[in-house]
């Protein structure tokens, strides 16, 4: 329903805010007096001034983001919205005083709890979808994480053709989905038919109720969907347009016009929109402007009153003209307050108006760089400062609005730089805040938008937070400490160089010919290095080296004799263990009848100390774990029912002797007297989706412990059999005791790949699980245990690094070439701060006791035993 007030009427006796002169009253419109300290309206107190920390606690670096969308901040959370990497958008809700994430999620990752749904990217921006209408993600209830709620955009089914579209609400304890509401789904027919022609947008949310949006996909003919904010149940639908602010017991919206959608940026008008008020319970439609006014565009809101910017065309003119009025949220009509027009039609009109979240006041910008404030209610009349907060010649920007302050900006002649600061309703100073576009204050912290050296975006992109305090000078950010851990001494000279590729390598480098390096482990005064073999790309080849000197003690390639009739299968990955008072390297091995086994050669001079037939002839041997007690092997035949099986076989090292043997699992480790095997359901395309992970005693194959009842999809990740474990989810990973299986600690974030050489430092990747294609989401996690616990440091601003891997207690990455400088090699400690720099390469393995270290380049190549390198290097280090 519209309001009764027709055009003509409108305009006669009512909505715009009129001319001020600057040091009188007019019209009902009130200035504050006084040159000095201005006294505040109606009698109100001052508010106490506030004070910003001089340094930031973080800033979106911290967060791996290369723009901010949008924050909320959350009592002792911020929750920010931005894009990471390229193509990438994040959702991260985090501490407010050091930016360390507490949960994550990133578009196209698995949401936990949501059945399969995965975090949606939505489109236009990458980042827009995590935030609602008014620039910050979208975020209702009070309290701590078990009381408010995060809502985001989800996809479901197969990904290759989208099929559903919803919003998911997400628990701001950690992350887990409350409940789920699918809006879009496919038209019918095969899923690979539908050309998504809709999408959706998520437009606020509050305790009351969920607004989001469906429409096409350039914004025609929007519809609002409300939702209930406890249980995802529609309530109702309104095709009017976007409404998106609840004011009482209305929601205010604005239909599609010349520009969709609505939008948070400052000062930013629409054309041809209507403003429009839909009942908060039903859905129908209260009152529009569309009769009164050639365009409306809302403003703010708070208390039961909206500002609006008005377009329209005076009778006898022949262009339009903007003024404001103040309008009742119920009716739609002007408020009594709204001071008649002079007999000249000119009318105040106000810029880049904001509130404090609907709750008391509006603020906005003025004429000759004055403020200009409303308190809707019982004093609801406008009140313009006497004083100009930077001066006649300079704008006072509304930046935002918070428990009777405004922090402003001031934008003046063209070379000066902006001015911001904090003042109450009279435009007294109530605090000097750091540079940057203000967009989120409370009790703790402050939220400015700053713009980042070689930007190209009109808007700033990046973040920083500051501590806050009222009435007090807050405390300094302690920052990120200084690393405990010392670098190793590593030369920068080599002590040889050895090169792989097409064509053989020119000395001084030693040629291992090979096409590319696969693996390398330094054992004692030895190096073992593996790769494809350059005269047949088919075949591998093992080389055992003299650390120091780089010359090769012997080397053995797949298909050669190992004596016996045994013939050298697979050798790109060897197993190096101790038995018997010798250092032994295991491959696999191929007899006659297609027979194949485990053989043992001495790391001293290659030759074959035993060799262990696993199979006649039926099945492939797989080589998977073993240790100075127990060797694991997998073998998969293809002669049953099914066309194939999985089937783990453990022997005794020392006797060779065959302990058990258990169809259906898959051997993933052994140490610690358990062996650990992996339950897997065939997918797609023949791939391996993991079920579960079962550890049996090594001796006697009894199960001690499984987790496919506590953990969807658990994968193991990190097994070096020390006294822990890591493994990956369908929704996070955990760390776990190896003996007992208990959890010690876990992280929502998804966890793919893991490397350390033991359980002091373990660093894994977080991202996607697919693996398919760069990943924007993907990070450094570390996991540090000892005294029977366990620390994960979820690392999001090593987003930008590369190569991520552990040696002994260090994390080591690569800093990749951007802006004309050079790559970095990097060193870090478990909490990601920063070592050393300037390695002369990345160290894959360090032996401190036998003084040797092993760098390799940052290329990689790829082959079919996975991803090698085209040469490295050995230097001499110490300690």
């Amino acid at each position: 329903m519209r309001p009764t007030a027709t055009r003509t009427s409108a305009m006669r006796w009512g909505g715009g805010l009129l001319a001020v002169l600057l040091l009188a009253v007019l019209g009902g419109v009130k200035a504050c007096g006084g040159s000095d300290v201005a006294d505040l309206p109606h009698g109100e107190r001052r508010p106490k001034p506030v004070s910003f920390s001089g340094k930031p606690l973080w800033d979106e670096r911290k967060l791996g983001m290369s723009r901010v969308a949008g924050i909320e901040l959350r009592g002792d959370v911020a929750v920010i919205a931005g894009d990471v990497g390229l193509g990438g958008a994040r959702l991260a809700v985090v501490d407010v005083r050091t930016g360390s994430p507490r949960w994550v999620v990133d578009k196209g990752s698995v949401l936990r709890g949501g059945g399969g749904a995965v975090a949606h990217h939505g489109s236009g921006y990458r980042a827009e979808h995590l935030r609602g209408v008014t620039g910050k993600p979208a975020v209702y209830g009070a309290g701590d994480g078990d009381d408010w709620t995060v809502l985001v955009q989800y996809t479901e089914g197969d990904q290759g053709r989208e099929t559903v579209l919803g919003v998911a609400a997400l628990s701001g304890k950690d992350g887990s989905v409350r409940w789920k509401q699918p809006l879009i789904r496919p038209r019918g027919g095969d899923a690979g038919d539908d050309d998504r022609e809709q999408r959706m947008r998520l437009l606020a949310g509050d305790p009351r109720i969920v607004l989001t949006s469906v429409e096409s996909r350039q914004g025609i003919d929007p519809k609002t969907v409300a939702l209930d904010p406890a249980t995802g149940r529609r309530l109702w639908e309104n095709a009017d347009g976007w409404a998106y602010r609840l004011v009482g017991d209305v929601v205010l919206g604005e239909t599609r016009g010349a520009e969709a959608p609505p939008t948070h940026t400052w000062g930013e008008g629409r054309e041809d929109t209507d403003v429009f008020a839909v009942d908060a319970r039903t859905g129908q439609k209260r009152w529009d402007l569309g009769g009164t006014a050639e365009s409306s565009h809302l403003m703010a809101a708070a208390n039961g009153t909206a500002v609006v910017k008005v377009t329209e065309t005076p009778p006898g003119r022949t262009y339009s003209r903007d003024r404001t009025m103040l309008v009742d949220a119920a009716t739609g009509r002007p408020t009594k307050e709204s001071p008649k027009k002079e007999d000249d039609g000119t009318s105040l009109i106000l810029y880049g108006c904001a509130d404090d979240d609907g709750r008391s006041l509006i603020a906005c910008s003025g004429p000759e760089g004055r403020l200009v404030t409303i308190r809707p209610g019982h004093h609801g009349k406008p009140v313009v400062t006497e004083k100009q907060p930077f001066g006649e010649d300079t704008m006072a920007r509304v930046m935002t609005v918070w428990r009777d302050r405004v922090l402003l900006a001031g934008s003046g002649r063209e070379g000066r730089p902006e001015r911001y600061a904090v003042v109450d309703r009279a435009a007294n100073r109530a605090g000097s805040p750091p540079p940057g576009e203000a967009t989120a204050i409370s009790d703790g912290a402050a939220a400015f938008r700053v713009a980042r050296a070689g930007s190209t975006s009109s808007t700033p992109d990046g973040l920083v937070v500051h501590a806050v305090s009222v009435g007090a000078t807050p405390s300094e950010p302690a920052g990120p400490g200084t690393p405990t851990l010392r670098p190793p001494r590593i030369d920068a000279a080599p002590l040889w160089t050895a090169g792989a590729g097409e064509a053989p390598v020119p000395p001084p480098a030693k040629d291992t010919g090979l096409e590319s390096v696969i693996s390398m482990d330094l054992v004692g005064d030895a190096l073992v290095y593996t790769g494809r073999d350059r005269e047949d790309d088919d075949l591998d080849r093992l080389v055992v080296a003299d650390a120091e000197t780089g010359k090769v003690r012997w080397s053995v390639r797949e298909g050669a004799s190992l004596g016996g009739g045994a013939k050298a299968g697979f050798v790109a990955v060897p197993r190096m263990v101790d038995a018997g008072g010798e250092r032994l390297v295991l491959v696999r091995y191929e007899a006659s009848g297609n027979a194949e086994g485990i053989a043992a050669l001495s790391l001293k001079d290659g030759r074959t100390r035993w060799t262990k037939p696993v199979t006649g002839g039926n099945g492939f041997v797989t080589l998977e774990a073993a240790d100075g007690a127990t060797i694991a092997v997998e073998v998969t035949s293809y002669d049953g029912p099914k066309g194939g099986r999985d089937e783990t076989v453990v022997l005794a090292t020392g006797t060779r002797r065959e302990l058990w043997r258990k169809r259906g699992v898959s051997p993933a480790g052994v140490g610690g007297g358990l062996v650990l095997a992996a339950r897997y359901a065939r997918g797609e395309n023949g791939t391996r989706e993991p079920r579960d992970l079962i550890a049996y005693g090594a001796s006697d194959g009894g199960q001690r412990w499984r987790l496919g009842a506590r953990y969807r999809e658990p994968e193991l990740l990190h097994d070096e059999g020390g006294k822990t474990i890591v493994i990956g989810t369908a929704d996070g990973g955990a760390v776990l005791d190896r003996a007992t299986g208990r959890e010690l600690a876990r992280t929502y974030a998804p966890l793919v790949q893991c490397s350390g050489d033991g359980d002091a430092l373990i660093v894994c990747r977080a991202g996607s699980r697919s693996g398919s294609g760069s990943d924007p989401g993907g990070r450094a996690v570390t996991v540090q245990t000892g005294g029977g616990g366990a620390t994960i440091r979820d690392l999001l601003e090593t987003g930008p690094l590369t190569r991520y891997g552990a040696v002994g207690t260090w994390f080591t990455a690569i800093r990749p070439a951007a802006d004309g400088r050079p790559e970095r090699f990097l060193l870090l400690d478990a909490a990601g701060r920063q070592i050393a720099d300037g390695l002369p390469g990345r160290p894959v393995d360090v032996d401190l006791g036998a003084g040797f270290a092993v760098l390799t380049p940052s290329q990689i190549t790829h082959g079919i035993a996975g991803p090698g390198v085209p040469r490295f290097t050995v230097h001499r280090v110490q300690a």
